[in-house]
């Protein structure tokens, strides 16, 4: 089996993470980890098609986090296809990862990046430039596998790949001087550089090593495997007395938390939350309760929260227990959240996401920072939230979000600004009323019909005045007809009057859209207006006046 589709999408999203979130030290190393793990059975290779990403034979779709940035990175450095020995150390796919997600200099055609490899001198991950893609025979076989060399200290217990990530010693990224034979992280001896002085790239990802005070990468060790189980925990929890060993029973289900992430158990991680923050819930102030909110606190990572989340759509059941949860978590339950609904598969998941968003009233500041994804669906979903929680915070960047280059994204952001119901954001619509798109005009027309006032009905009319698209026309009609304003009222009524002249300009679509609008104005000019044209000379006007008339006689 290929197992490069796999790879692909865990180290699209490690680059992606460190290009945009460098501190989401946790998401860095699920997504290191998995990649490893992928890596551990086989060599995986990466090709760049054009802007199509493609692992062995398979495309990547590019709507998958990370994808695109890791396309756009690659053609920045000239590279069209990158290749993985099995069982790439950590340090050295962490580097590569690095070194795609760093700046590329104008006018690099990936030198920098080429040049950066070579003074990691692994030659596990080798990449292809596009002078030479063309070759396929450059890369056709892959270099059999090397026997590892035995070790220096045979006593000494080599470190297994899948905890690489976890123990990232400097030994495996510092040249020792004189050349000497080195063990890395996956337990591989390889022969140094005789260079004392670490290389910039080293430098680089110790530094990554070295963030979160030294803790990034801490091993797990067997001293932190804990016996118990959350149940037998949470027992003798509720019969403590004293704030010490609450903080060290809440630490042991944390850990037992954080191992069910790695492990890919949500359902253990979200009954363990949840018994925790029910618990705390319940406490008087005092400091067994602080010993839970430290908890709660320590608890509050995405790797954690992602797992509450995920479940919100597949276990209904709990779902008020898992709201509790992100609730209690706040603007980072809300950003795990916000997460999930963006990369929901289904309508029906959305709809489950959107309205715990809803309820929980959070993670605007997330939504915001949305707002400028370069992903035009992401930055629309955004806009779309924003305007359901009536986030007032957020009028400044939707009404930037209407210059927006794709059309559906400033649609949304034209209904957003329309909830918020505030002046500035209400003059931002008018000004959308003019937009080049006929979608967004027209979507800016339905929204303004809610304002029932004098400027959205001379704005209405001037604009019908002006438009040259017909269905935008019909739909500024409409919208007229729920202003219903006296102004608004006698442009329909000159819209619904049959052409007077030898040269027709109306069509029958014109005047029945305004036939439709005066019957939705009610008014008594309005009727009045309609009674005049049920003697009509065109059938489908009288036909149309006939049954709005009905209409109106029956509401």
């Amino acid at each position: 089996m290929d197992l490069s589709p796999t790879f692909a999408r865990h180290f699209s999203r490690l680059v992606s993470l460190l290009i945009h979130d460098a501190a989401s030290v946790d998401e860095q190393k699920m997504a290191l980890r998995a990649a490893l793990a992928v890596n551990k059975d086989g060599a995986v290779s990466l090709e760049l098609r054009g802007s199509e990403l493609r692992a062995g034979d398979e495309p990547i779709p590019s709507v998958l986090a990370g994808v695109g940035d890791l396309v756009e990175r690659m053609a920045a450095n000239a590279v069209t296809r990158m290749h993985f020995d099995k069982g790439t150390s950590a340090a050295d796919m962490l580097g590569t990862a690095r070194l795609l997600a760093r700046a590329v200099a104008a006018g690099d055609g990936g030198a920098g990046l080429r040049g950066a490899l070579a003074e990691m001198a692994s030659g596990s991950v080798r990449v292809e430039p596009e002078a030479v893609a063309s070759e396929p025979e450059a890369i056709a076989e892959v270099p059999p596998e090397p026997e590892p060399l035995p070790l220096q200290e045979p006593e000494a217990e080599p470190v297994a790949q899948e905890d690489a990530v976890d123990a990232l010693s400097g030994a495996a990224l510092v040249t020792p001087p004189g050349g000497i034979e080195v063990q890395d992280a996956s337990g591989v001896i390889s022969e140094a550089r005789p260079d004392p002085t670490p290389s910039r790239v080293t430098t680089e990802i110790a530094g990554l090593v070295a963030e979160d005070g030294g803790g990034m990468f801490m091993h797990f060790s067997a001293a932190n495997a804990i016996s118990d189980s959350p149940e037998s925990i949470f027992e003798r929890l509720d019969r403590v007395h004293g704030s010490g060993e609450a903080t060290k029973l809440l630490d042991d289900l944390a850990t037992l938390a954080e191992n069910a992430a790695r492990e890919g158990k949500p359902v253990v991680v979200a009954d363990i939350y949840h018994g925790i923050v029910v618990r705390e819930a319940a406490l008087p102030e005092g400091d067994i309760k602080r010993a839970y909110v430290l908890a709660i606190r320590r608890m509050a990572k995405p790797t954690l929260l992602r797992s509450v989340a995920m479940l919100l759509p597949r276990r209904r059941e709990r779902l008020e227990d898992y709201v509790a949860v992100l609730m209690r978590t706040g603007e980072d339950g809300a950003d795990a959240l916000i997460e999930q609904l963006t990369q929901a598969q289904t309508s029906e998941d959305r709809r489950v996401f959107f309205d715990v968003l809803l309820r929980l009233q959070s993670g605007v500041d997330a939504l915001v920072h949305m707002l400028g994804d370069a992903r035009w669906f992401v930055a629309r979903n955004a806009a779309d939230l924003l305007g359901e929680m009536r986030a007032a915070e957020a009028e400044g960047p939707l009404t930037e979000l209407l210059r927006h280059p794709d059309d559906r994204v400033r649609r949304s952001a034209t209904n957003a600004l329309m909830q918020l119901s505030t002046e500035t954001a209400l003059r931002a619509i008018y000004d959308a009323i003019r937009d080049p798109a006929p979608e967004v005009r027209m979507q800016a027309a339905a929204a303004v019909a809610a304002r029932k006032d004098g400027v959205t009905a001379s704005t209405l009319i001037q604009a019908i005045e002006e438009e040259e698209d017909g269905d935008v026309q019909l739909a500024m009609l409409a919208a007229l007809g729920k202003v219903a304003t006296r102004d608004a009222v006698d442009r329909l009524v000159k819209a619904a009057e049959p052409e007077r002249g030898l040269f027709k300009r109306k069509t029958t679509a014109f005047r029945i859209a305004a036939v439709n609008a005066l019957a939705e104005a009610k008014t008594p000019a309005a009727r009045a207006a309609l009674k005049a044209l049920e003697s009509d000379k065109d059938k489908e006007v009288r036909d149309t006046v006939a049954r709005v008339m009905q209409f109106i006689g029956r509401a």
